[in-house]
């Protein structure tokens, strides 16, 4: 199954509009996720129109006292495939949430530099997560130590996405490759995912320029290689085709 592992929609940008797109790439679906609690309503409805958006990723108070109670709710949807965080910093006080996911085997989409992951995975080892946008690569000791570090939880697994244009700068697969590199390295490719991020990624670049980059980036790989990189790890990870939230299959 080939996954975009990362994406979202607007007004502008709709799930037929990216069902087309995907379709042309030859791509079996995606996991769409919110930008805010009050869109989790509308993703989840979209998947149960849309055949191809396998999962919805829901935005979710984890410092919320009835935190309990949403997750109750969105676990008894079929599309429900997991939460994304805030922002994780370094020496920071995790949000009590946390601890709801561990024990529920939620997994959590965390947006986080690399070096923030291994004291998070410190404090939650029961905790599945997915690395967006390959940890904010920057090219530090910090960032590579953080990722090798986060690699040693088989439960952290991390998405090669929103990296066309961040940071101030539009990256290239040349650019990217190192990072990509030492992801595959130290994670190897069943916990690494492709993601899209669009329509975040226009106008600098179009959907298929952002899987050009990353094919680029992963260079030479064999079929079975590729197949993981370009959905088979988001599938694992997220238990597509699996009843309810499964987590990682590791």
């Amino acid at each position: 199954m080939r996954l975009d592992a990362q994406q979202f929609f607007t007004a502008q940008h709709t799930p037929s509009h990216l069902e087309s797109i995907l379709r042309r790439a030859r791509f079996d679906g995606s996991i769409a996720t919110a930008q805010s609690e009050e869109e989790n309503a509308s993703l989840l409805a979209a998947a149960a129109e849309h055949a191809y958006v396998k999962g919805v990723i829901a935005c979710a108070g984890l410092n919320h006292p009835k935190l309990d109670a949403a997750l109750d709710s969105y676990q008894r949807h079929p599309f429900f495939r997991g939460v994304v965080g805030p922002d994780f910093r370094a020496g920071q006080e995790n949000p009590p949430g946390l601890n709801c996911l561990e024990r529920r085997g939620i997994p959590l989409d965390v947006a986080a530099s690399a070096a923030g992951i291994p004291p998070l995975l410190d404090r939650h080892p029961d905790l599945n997560i997915a690395i967006v946008n390959l940890g904010f690569p920057d090219g530090s000791e910090a960032w590579f130590r953080g990722m090798e570090r986060a690699a040693q939880s088989p439960r952290a697994y991390v998405k090669v996405s929103g990296l066309i244009s961040s940071g101030g700068k539009r990256w290239t697969a040349a650019a990217v490759r190192p990072f990509v590199a030492h992801a595959l390295t130290v994670f190897g490719p069943h916990r690494v995912m492709f993601g899209s991020d669009w329509p975040s990624c226009l106008p600098d670049s179009i959907w298929k320029e952002t899987l050009a980059i990353f094919t680029q980036a992963i260079g030479a790989q064999s079929m079975e290689t590729r197949e993981w990189l370009l959905g088979e790890s988001a599938r694992a990870f997220y238990g597509i085709g699996a009843a309810g939230v499964e987590g990682s299959e590791n």
